[in-house]
C-alpha cells in the first residue's frame, strides 16, 4: 500500500521544525525547511537558508543522493528491519505514514538524532513535530556512509515502536545505541571498511577504551565501547540477540540475557569474554577470545604497561577508579625472580588475568577473589613468563543506567620477591607434590583393594553456580571434580580432586559434554564441547546428582 500523501503537502512547500540547538551548527532551536523530493516512503526536508546557498549543480548532486537513498531505504533498509528486527511506529497524531527525513546544518562531530518527543502531540510535549522524523546533517548528504546514518537513526524509531508502543518501557540509551551501532553493520553499510562508521568506531574505542559501556556520556568514545561490545556480542551469539532483546519487555541488560535464554553464557560472562578478547583477538587461544568480523581481525586494545625493577625493596603500588561494565587493561613485566601480586577492591571485582611465556604462548586465567581480595605467585618471572595482563571491571549494577555512574576503585601491589617471603623458607615444588600425591593415591587404592575393602565415598551435591576455566581454591569446583571423577574413568582419568580448574578439569568437562551432547549441546546448537560448566551442563549433571 503506497501511504497518504499529507494534505496541502507539495514539492518547494516550506515548513518550520523544531530542532534541538545542542547539534545545530548554528544553536537553533527552529529552522525553515523547504520539502525537495516527494517518494513513496520518505519526505525529504532541507534546511531552507542552507538550501538555497547550494548552486544548482549542487541541488542535483543532492537530489541524486536522496535518489539512492530512497531506493535504499525501499529496497534494503526498511523490508530488512521489519523481517528481522522492527517495524516503525504509526503515529498517534499525524495520519501520513510517510518518514520525514531533515537535513540540517549540525555540529562537525554530528551525523544525526532522533526525538522521541516527535512521537506525541504538542499537548503531551510542545516542541513536538508531531511525525515520523529523523534528522541528518546536512553535511553528509554526498557521503557514501549516508544510507548506515540513516538505518542507525531509522532504529531509534524503531526502537520506540517496539519498547515504549508494544511495551510501554523505555530502553536504556546504552543499549538504544548499541543496536543503532550494530545494525548498520548487519545491513551491510561497514563491508567497505575504509570509509565505514565501524572503522570511526574502532578508532574512538581504541583512544579510550576504559570507559564505561553503561554510563552514557554523548561522548565518542560512548559510541566506541558499545560498537565493538556490540559487534563482538553479534559475532558469537547472533542478532538475534538483538532482536530477541528488541522485541522483549525488558530493557537494558535483562533483555540482553532474556534473549540468552537457552544459552551457555549471561552477560556478565560474556563481559568477561570481551575484555580478553578485546586483549588477545586470538581464536587459538579459545572460542571466545577473539572478533569474528574479518574488518576486526587486527583489533587489539593497548593495556597500560608497568615495568618492574630486577628486585623490589618495596612494592610497586598504582591504584585506579572505574565504573561498572568497564574494561581495564593493566600488563606488568621486567623483575626476574619470583613474581609476588595482590589486588583489591571497594567491591567485589571479577579479575581474569593473561600469563605470556617467552615464547609468546599465552593463558588465560581466573584470580579468586574472596573479601574483594586476591593474590597471585608467578615463580620465573621474566625467565619463563614474559608478562602478566590482569584485566579486572566491576560488574554489580546490572539495571537503572540512566545517569552519571558512581566510580569505584581498585588498587594492586606487586614485586619480586625471594622465593622464601611467600613460599617459605624451602622452595616448594608443586609439581614434584602432584606427582607424589598421584603415586601415594595408587598406593592407597592398592592396599584398600588387597584388604578387600572400598574407599570412602566421596559426597556430590548439585552444582550451585556457573565454572569455568582459571578457577582456584574453590569447593564448587571440587564438587565437580568429585562428579567427574564418579563419570567413566575416560571422563576424567586424572581423578584429581584440587579446586582448581585448570586444563585437565576442562578437558573432563569437554569429554562430558560431548558424552552427553543430546541433552548438552545440541538443545544450544553447539557440535563440540565448550569446558564452560554454564546452565545447560550444571542442569543436566544436577538431575544426575539427585537422581
Amino acid at each position: 500500500m503506497i501511504p497518504l500523501l499529507s494534505e496541502g503537502v507539495s514539492v518547494g512547500s516550506t515548513e518550520r521544525f523544531f530542532i534541538e540547538e545542542e547539534f545545530d551548527a548554528y544553536d537553533r532551536g527552529e529552522a525553515n525547511a523547504e520539502l525537495v523530493k516527494v517518494t513513496d516512503y520518505i519526505h525529504f526536508y532541507v534546511d531552507r537558508d542552507w538550501w538555497g546557498d547550494a548552486s544548482e549543480r549542487e541541488k542535483e548532486d543532492y537530489k541524486k543522493s536522496f535518489r539512492n537513498l530512497s531506493g535504499e531505504f525501499e529496497e534494503n533498509i526498511r523490508p530488512e528491519m521489519a523481517s528481522r528486527f522492527g517495524n516503525e511506529p504509526k503515529h498517534t497524531v499525524s495520519p501520513d505514514e510517510h518518514i520525514t527525513l531533515l537535513f540540517h546544518p549540525m555540529e562537525e562531530n554530528a551525523g544525526g538524532y532522533f526525538r522521541s518527543g516527535d512521537q506525541y502531540s504538542r499537548y503531551q510535549y510542545s516542541k513536538s513535530n508531531e511525525r515520523n522524523i529523523i534528522y541528518l546533517s546536512s553535511n553528509i548528504i554526498r557521503d557514501s556512509a549516508l544510507p548506515g546514518y540513516f538505518s542507525h537513526e531509522y532504529t531509534h524509531l524503531v526502537t520506540f515502536n517496539e519498547k515504549n508502543r508494544e511495551h510501554g518501557v523505555n530502553e536504556e540509551i546504552w543499549l538504544n545505541e548499541l543496536r543503532a551501532e550494530v545494525i548498520p553493520t548487519l545491513l551491510g553499510y561497514d563491508d567497505v571498511y575504509e570509509e565505514s562508521n565501524l572503522r570511526l568506531r574502532k578508532q574512538n574505542f581504541l583512544r579510550d577504551p576504559d570507559m564505561s559501556l553503561t554510563e552514557w556520556t554523548e561522548q565518542a568514545a560512548d559510541y566506541g565501547v558499545i560498537n565493538l561490545f556490540g559487534q563482538y556480542l553479534v559475532d558469537h551469539y547472533g542478532e538475534e540477540v538483538i532482536a530477541d532483546s528488541l522485541q522483549s519487555e525488558f530493557v537494558g541488560i535483562p533483555s540482553i540475557d532474556h534473549a540468552l535464554s537457552g544459552k551457555e553464557k549471561r552477560f556478565s560472562q560474556i563481559f568477561t569474554d570481551w575484555t580478553i578478547a578485546t586483549y588477545l583477538n586470538d581464536c587459538s587461544l579459545g572460542e571466545y577470545y577473539c572478533y569474528k568480523n574479518d574488518n576486526l581481525e587486527d583489533m587489539q586494545v593497548s593495556p597500560t604497561t608497568y615495568f618492574l625493577p630486577t628486585k623490589n625493596e618495596e612494592f610497586f603500588v598504582t591504584e585506579y577508579r572505574t565504573k561498572n561494565w568497564a574494561g581495564n587493561w593493566h600488563r606488568i613485566v621486567g623483575g626476574s625472580g619470583t613474581l609476588y601480586l595482590e589486588f583489591e577492591g571497594d567491591s567485589e571485582f571479577v579479575v581474569p588475568y593473561v600469563l605470556c611465556e617467552k615464547q609468546g604462548e599465552c593463558k588465560v586465567y581466573r584470580m579468586e577473589i574472596e573479601d574483594k581480595k586476591g593474590e597471585l605467585i608467578i615463580e620465573e618471572f621474566n625467565t619463563t613468563y614474559e608478562s602478566i595482563t590482569i584485566i579486572p571491571s566491576l560488574q554489580q549494577k546490572f539495571e537503572g543506567f540512566n545517569g552519571p555512574e558512581r566510580t569505584h576503585s581498585f588498587r594492586w601491589r606487586a614485586k619480586i620477591v625471594d622465593d622464601k617471603e611467600v613460599l617459605g623458607e624451602e622452595k616448594v615444588n608443586f609439581d614434584e607434590i602432584r606427582e607424589r600425591l598421584a603415586i601415594i593415591r595408587e598406593g592407597v587404592l592398592e592396599l584398600y583393594e588387597l584388604a578387600g575393602l572400598s574407599l570412602p565415598k566421596e559426597e556430590v551435591s548439585p552444582l550451585k553456580k556457573d565454572l569455568y576455566f582459571g578457577m582456584t581454591g574453590s569447593e564448587e569446583v571440587r564438587n565437580l571434580q568429585r562428579f567427574l571423577k564418579k563419570q567413566e574413568k575416560e571422563i576424567y582419568p586424572e581423578g584429581y580432586v584440587t579446586g582448581n580448574f585448570y586444563n585437565l578439569t576442562k578437558e573432563a568437562v569437554i569429554r562430558f559434554q560431548e558424552k552427553h551432547a543430546k541433552y548438552i549441546l545440541e538443545p544450544l546448537g553447539l557440535t563440540s564441547g565448550t569446558g564452560y560448566v554454564g546452565n545447560a551442563t550444571r542442569r543436566y549433571i544436577n538431575d544426575l546428582i539427585t537422581k
